[in-house]
């Protein structure tokens, strides 16, 4: 058989191609270089960490010519063995792939690459970026690698030596070829000879820096003092000015946006005098920017005087590389209809509609839902100090110890870490009750299997009835077997535990929920709450304190709704909120734990915060502070990273000033827009109590013609529904003594009576 010879090649036109990619991107040739060698650098880290590492961009001019140099350390090196050409070449043919520890027959080789685990290319320009960079296609490139052997070689227009040169010899070639001293840190070095004109001129003026500043500015913000991208040896920094915006939002915690989607970070930052050094909303992809994001009815106000960014979590990073165009500027033509792209693009259009409208930049029906609820907050500023002068209770909106608290404990499900279940299988759990009451209680339990879509009850687990004494915990343990007769094969099933206090009518329920024979649907989503559980004022009602005061016994409560457990930390501060950025004033505290699936629990107390002069005066004399608790991820799990921010609580302290609105905290303020309910309101007792207006009603759509009339409506409403909340948590003081002894019949007359009673004073007032 004939020898075989390869096709010969034009090796311009083989990487010629970058520079129309890089066109089509809408990007010159400056920014696609930067972004590309730095992406290299990023990626020959051994693992995903910083320490040490280093990026530079220089130009060098001298005896011997003009170079722009690109060198990392803190790296690898060209490790591996140094196979000649020919041998690769071969190997090449065949489709035998060369492992990523042979990096210096990777890098040496034409169309060997990838193996790039610590950085965002996994395919692209890649090296050949370098023969691009040189009008004459050449570049020389030396590695001292580990174990501490140095090599070099040369690309000349798609030639390079057989075998790389190590050594005295490796030293000698490249001082001959380049006049720069050989490599003296562990890493590799790339000197592309005659580079193109805009590209030395970019490095040399400095216009290459913010290029990289808005390809790069999350990974320089977060390196280690030790570590750094540099321009002709001096750090890049990110500027100062980005965030000094008009408006400006930052998520707080990671967000799920559907199953597989998380959102990490979010930003946006609006400056209406156009002083906003990038534009549009960006996203990022293991820290370096990719492309833009389409968004859609932009208000002319703030056109082009806007940016954000987002980044999501590394499967949904995993899914967006796949659909990137090969020098990483954004999507592929035709792969902007894929659900990875639309899910981004949806979710960043709809958390940009919801800040325009915030902020007023764009008016709608939402925007003027907006001032029917500041009118609301007026009325029920207005009504709480009317209930003040009638000498009622404050219900407060503050923390409160529960009269009585329900949970699951010991949860076993035959399967670790999945609800789904078949028949036979058991699922053993314990219910707790505990009581907080003065006095004894009587309580009645209910524990049944409901079907999860239509809510109707297939079975009856257990039910009775037990007095559980003051400052006493009940707790009775179950292990249900599933059966065809109990439950619903191929559904969600939920366990449903309802607890009354026997004559008050106060009711709490947990849920537990099964698949049987199912999996569980994606769309089922896990969260986890955290609430301020108590917190003892100087004076009871009020949230003020004064220099030298404390608040004292301090707890929150984190619920863990999943069916994983969640090692945590709880971060508290206290921040000074009377300023626009709310600075940090003094770190409290930090706990850690671990909560086990389906449970709760309460922090340890923090037995006082003083609010001592010294610390809080330098920062004001007065106003008002934000006790913030923020659960962070302390391991990674199936839904969080470790260092995720989970969610947090924010809580305001009146520092030497007096609350501004009375009793407003007593209740929040919904509206509704249903117009199929018959009751024009309705409200949540409780530690998130709300009265809900139902703005959908005929009767209040019917005096849209009459806005005086309807304010009077909404006020009239309002006030009933607040009686009922002191109804609704046996606050029956208020209804006459003896109330909770009446009958049936005679109590709702003393209902009716305390609010028309209540009705006609505000009419006198």
């Amino acid at each position: 058989m004939a020898t075989m010879t390869p096709i010969p090649q034009n090796y311009k036109k083989n990487v010629d191609w970058i520079l129309g990619a890089y066109t089509d991107a809408g990007v010159s040739f400056t920014n696609g270089f930067q972004k590309d060698a730095i992406q290299n650098a990023v990626g020959a880290r051994k693992t995903n960490k910083w320490k040490g590492w280093k990026c530079d961009i220089s130009f060098v001019e001298n005896d011997h010519g003009r170079f722009v140099v690109v060198e990392d350390s803190g790296t690898t090196g060209l490790t591996g063995r140094n196979i000649p050409a020919g041998e690769v070449n071969k190997m090449m043919a065949e489709e035998i792939v060369l492992p990523p520890e042979e990096r210096l027959a990777r890098f040496t080789s034409m169309f060997n690459s990838g193996g790039n685990t610590t950085g965002g290319g996994l395919y692209g320009a890649g090296k050949s970026v370098y023969s691009v960079a040189s009008e004459a296609y050449v570049y020389y490139f030396d590695s001292l690698r580990e174990d501490n052997k140095y090599v070099a070689n040369v690309n000349d227009c798609g030639r390079v030596m057989e075998t790389a040169l190590e050594g005295d010899e490796a030293r000698a070639f490249i001082l001959e070829k380049t006049g720069l001293p050989s490599k003296t840190t562990v890493g590799t070095r790339v000197i592309i000879a005659s580079p193109k004109t805009e590209l030395s001129e970019a490095i040399q003026d400095g216009s290459i820096i913010p290029l990289i500043q808005e390809s790069w500015w999350l990974i320089i913000q977060r390196l280690p003092e030790d570590a750094a991208i540099t321009v002709n040896g001096v750090p890049i920094l990110v500027p100062d000015d980005i965030k000094q915006a008009t408006r400006s939002f930052e998520l707080q915690a990671p967000e799920l946006y559907s199953t597989g989607h998380k959102v990490k970070h979010f930003g946006l930052y609006v400056f209406e005098d156009g002083t906003n050094r990038w534009s549009g909303i960006s996203y990022y992809r293991k820290g370096m920017k990719i492309g833009d994001i389409d968004i859609k009815d932009v208000p002319k106000k703030i056109d082009g005087k806007f940016w954000g960014y987002i980044e999501v979590d590394e499967l949904w990073e995993e899914e967006l590389s796949d659909i990137e165009d090969k020098v990483h500027f954004g999507v592929s033509k035709g792969k902007k209809k894929t659900i990875t792209y639309q899910n981004l693009k949806n979710y960043c259009n709809s958390r940009f509609r919801a800040h325009m409208i915030e902020w007023g930049y764009i008016k709608d029906k939402e925007s003027e839902d907006k001032k029917l609820k500041d009118e609301l907050k007026s009325i029920a500023e207005e009504l709480q100090d009317l209930f003040d002068k009638l000498q009622f209770e404050d219900l407060g909106k503050g923390p409160q110890k529960p009269d009585f608290d329900v949970r699951w404990q010991d949860i076993h499900y035959p399967e670790a870490e999945t609800e789904r279940v078949t028949s036979g299988d058991t699922i053993s759990f314990s219910v707790r009750i505990k009581s907080s009451y003065a006095t004894d209680k009587k309580f009645e339990y209910k524990l049944s299997v409901v079907d999860a879509e239509t809510g109707e009850v297939i079975s009856l687990v257990d039910s009775g009835k037990v007095t559980v004494q003051s400052n006493t915990v009940f707790k009775k343990d179950y292990a249900h077997k599933v059966t065809k007769d109990n439950s619903r094969q191929f559904a969600e099933n939920r366990i449903v535990l309802s607890v009354k206090v026997i004559g008050s009518g106060k009711e709490k329920t947990k849920v537990l929920p099964y698949f049987y024979d199912i999996d569980k649907p994606d769309n089922s989503r896990e969260t986890v709450g955290l609430t301020l559980h108590e917190c003892l004022f100087p004076v009871q009602g009020s949230r003020r304190v004064n220099f030298g005061e404390a608040v004292r016994k301090v707890c929150w409560k984190i619920e863990n709704k999943r069916n994983h457990a969640l090692n945590y930390r709880l971060n508290v501060s206290i921040h000074n909120a009377s300023e626009k950025s709310c600075p940090k004033i003094v770190d409290v505290i930090s706990f850690t734990g671990l909560i086990p699936p389906f449970e709760d629990v309460i922090t340890p107390y923090v037995e006082e915060i003083v609010f001592d002069r010294a610390t809080y005066e330098p920062h004001l004399s007065e106003g008002v502070l934000e006790l913030r608790a923020r659960l962070i991820a302390n391991e990674d799990d199936p839904l969080f990273e470790k260092g995720d921010r989970i969610t947090f609580y924010y809580f305001k302290i009146f520092l030497n000033t007096d609350e501004k609105s009375g009793k407003s905290d007593s209740f929040d303020i919904q509206l509704a827009d249903a117009p199929d309910r018959y009751e024009r309101a309705w409200r949540e007792a409780g530690n998130g109590r709300s009265i809900t207006l139902n703005i959908g009603h005929a009767a209040y759509r019917n005096l849209d013609e009459y806005p005086d009339i309807q304010h009077d409506y909404l006020r009239e409403h309002m006030m009933k529904q607040y009686v009922l909340l002191y109804l609704d948590e046996g606050k029956y003081d208020v209804f006459g003594e003896g109330f909770s002894d009446l009958e049936p019949q005679e109590a709702a007359d003393k209902v009716i009576q305390k609010i028309e009673n209540v009705f006609y004073q505000s009419l006198k007032s």
